[in-house]
């Protein structure tokens, strides 16, 4: 099998890619990857006012920008609203952008507390079926995005357990600095989504695993013949 050296992350919202996977992103690229994003929410309920609109995708261009992301894709959905989609036209556009890229590996978000993120991990889910298009891709795994990813009740919904750590000590500073674009959704707080617990967040999951900092991820499911990083 012809393994292409191409990276895909699914997001739910803008800011989403960098929280959970900006560090392997930027990473990527310093290996040979291409990478894409595609956005499917924003971050606004309906009605979307078109200047705040404008704005978070603005933010989300800039911080792509750090991570030389090659391509950026964006739905558009307001927030709250995936899950009220026609899932098999959303299914089938996201089955489209993964058959015009073809990844390698696909990063889709854990199915946690947000309804959004639970939406879009069970839309990734079958459009990565491993037939078709999707018989190409190598890994598929999930990614934490704090804070709506440890706001789930323990053992009654599923509690993310990483089993994939990646070190991202040479890129953690462009993970931050793409986090840093979004002033929309930063936290001025020492919350879950500030600069400071997301550095934190990247040393403690290194520290478990012998990195300076790492990002973690669930395998759902992996070809041995990809080489990874």
């Amino acid at each position: 099998m012809n393994i292409k050296k191409r990276i895909l992350a699914i997001v739910p919202h803008p800011d989403d890619e960098v929280l959970g996977a900006g560090g392997i992103l930027a990473k990527s690229k310093l290996l040979g990857y291409k990478t894409k994003v595609l956005t499917i929410g924003t971050n606004f309920v309906s009605p979307i006012i078109k200047k705040k609109l404008n704005d978070s995708l603005n933010e989300a261009k800039k911080a792509h920008k750090i991570l030389k992301v090659d391509k950026s894709i964006f739905f558009n959905i307001p927030a709250l609203t995936v899950h009220k989609q026609p899932i098999e036209v959303l299914a089938n556009k996201i089955y489209e952008e993964i058959k015009n890229f073809e990844p390698s590996i696909v990063l889709i978000p854990f199915p946690d507390r947000h309804q959004d993120h639970k939406a879009v991990f069970d839309l990734s889910m079958t459009a990565t079926r491993p037939k078709g298009v999707g018989k190409q891709i190598s890994l598929v795994a999930c990614y934490e995005v704090p804070s709506s990813t440890y706001f789930s009740a323990p053992k009654i919904e599923p509690n993310f357990y990483p089993n994939w750590n990646v070190d991202i000590s040479s890129t953690i500073k462009k993970k931050i600095n793409a986090l840093k674009q979004y002033k929309s959704t930063l936290s001025k707080n020492e919350f879950a989504r500030s600069t400071k617990a997301i550095n934190s967040l990247a040393s403690f999951r290194g520290s478990q695993v012998g990195f300076d900092y790492a990002e973690c991820f669930y395998i759902i499911r992996m070809q041995s013949k990809n080489t990874l990083f």
